[in-house]
């Protein structure tokens, strides 16, 4: 695609604290690349942009010094939702519906759209406006209203239903204009004028997968593993790579093992039920057990032992032991020794301590609530474990229930079982957590990092520092 493809954020980003406290929704992992990539990748884009926060601007220029961000070029541009999920062709079908000056919505928010000259710059100044301080501002006295609220209040106005079906994708909360039909309805009103103002064709496109809570990622982890694998052109070991005598390859035809990866002896891997994707660099140490559909990232380890199991992606350079089932790790995040982590998230480095197990079924078979925005939601999900922050460490032993939600750069320890949610920047045992000291906590940010050859630079202490400041304004409801 000639055009330029610009990637932004709306709204919905608090939905994914604290996952979305240190990077855009898009940077966020499902399968085996960020929402951004998948949808780059799908359109062979040759240009492309990014609109965010502010404060994490600098952040993503460090870690993407291709990509232009918070701005936009002359000439038509291709704007996409950030959290748009699409599967096979529908990212080509969706754009191929849109006319020139044209976009699509579902509820109150623009899943896509194409545009150019004073009509593209008016879009992406809206777009900011979307995920501006002011916006930060609103946010943060939302939550810390919630938690001035007395206990008896808080529960009655905590429990949120989300749609257990589909993308859970509702109308704006706020600013809507009343408009001639139901899709004018739900749009804000500087939607609307925007759309008026430049003549813009308005299109319904109800049926667009945006992803609104962390747990539908999870949700729709082993289908995207699939779709990564469908759309990939290799099959097959890499002539670099290398697979030792005893290792058990079930669905041969549906692995793919990456340039100098390593298969050790007694190691299986079955992709019987779905395919594995081995990267590059990564080893899968003796009489570890891959059931497909499986996801492993570059240079990450698989340790002796280990039983990963469906629909389990495992991000670049991370080191992962014991039983895994349905869950996401993020680069540079380890859990090496023994323990359960079952349809989970776990942000970017993370460490997490031998013997620690969560939950994610409740005793009960009931539907979990999780934290998510400064209050619980019925999430519908009978399976469900846990969310947990980047810089997020856990000690040995750490029991986590069904639903519970980790803050960024928390520290936690000891065998009682953990609050459903643990404020960003905490230390301590459950019930008797205190605020992390925030120069101790940069302090490991940047041991952490470094080991890892990752440079802690002033674009890391801003979004760190920034994020310290959040977690105040919103009274530690982050």
């Amino acid at each position: 695609m000639k055009e330029f493809v610009c990637i932004f954020e709306d709204k919905k980003f608090a939905n994914f604290f604290p996952l979305a406290l240190s990077q855009p929704v898009f940077e966020l992992r499902i399968g085996g690349k960020s929402f951004r990539t998948r949808m780059l990748d799908d359109l062979g884009a040759e240009r492309s942009g990014v609109l965010c926060r502010d404060y994490l601007a600098p952040l993503v220029s460090v870690r993407d010094e291709g990509v232009m961000v918070n701005q936009v070029p002359d000439g038509e541009i291709v704007f996409l939702n950030g959290r748009l999920l699409c599967f096979g062709d529908e990212l080509h079908e969706l754009l191929s519906r849109i006319p020139e000056n044209g976009l699509a919505v579902k509820g109150g928010y623009v899943v896509a759209a194409r545009v150019s000259g004073e009509a593209a710059r008016g879009f992406a100044e809206y777009i900011r406006s979307r995920v501006s301080e002011e916006t930060i501002d609103r946010l943060c006295g939302e939550l810390r209203a919630y938690v001035e609220l007395p206990p008896e209040k808080q529960s009655k106005k905590g429990i949120k239903k989300s749609d257990s079906t589909d993308a859970g994708e509702g109308t704006d909360e706020d600013d809507h204009a009343v408009g001639q039909d139901n899709v004018a309805e739900k749009l804000p009103k500087r939607l609307l004028k925007l759309i008026d103002d430049h003549n813009l064709t308005r299109m319904d496109s109800s049926d667009a997968r945006l992803l609104s809570f962390p747990w539908q990622i999870i949700d729709e982890n082993p289908a995207v593993i699939e779709d990564d694998f469908q759309k990939s052109p290799f099959r097959g070991q890499s002539e670099e790579s290398v697979i030792y005598p005893g290792v058990q390859m079930v669905g041969e035809e549906n692995i793919v093992v990456g340039e100098s990866a390593v298969i050790r002896p007694g190691a299986v891997l079955d992709a019987s039920s779905g395919p594995i994707i081995i990267n590059d660099g990564a080893t899968v140490m003796p009489n570890a057990c891959i059931l497909g559909p499986v996801y492993v990232g570059k240079n990450s380890l698989i340790k002796t032992g280990a039983k990963i199991l469906e629909g389990t992606s495992v991000g670049d350079v991370c080191k992962i032991g014991g039983e895994v089932d349905q869950t996401i790790f993020a680069n540079y995040s380890n859990k090496q020794h023994d323990g359960f982590i079952g349809h989970s998230y776990i942000g970017e480095w993370v460490n997490i301590g031998a013997g620690s197990n969560n939950s994610d079924l409740k005793n009960n078979y009931s539907s979990v609530r999780m934290w998510c925005a400064g209050v619980i939601h019925e999430t519908g999900r009978q399976f469900l474990g846990c969310i947990i922050g980047d810089h997020a460490k856990l000690g040995i032993g750490a029991i986590i229930n069904s639903g519970t939600v980790i803050g960024f750069a928390s520290s936690v320890y000891g065998s009682d079982i953990l609050n459903r949610f643990v404020p960003s920047f905490s230390w301590g045992k459950a019930g008797e957590l205190v605020p992390y000291e925030t120069g101790k906590a940069l302090l490991t940010a940047q041991v952490v990092t470094e080991r890892r050859n990752v440079k802690f630079d002033d674009a890391y202490k801003s979004v760190f520092k920034k994020i310290v400041e959040l977690s105040e304004r919103c009274a530690r409801n982050i």
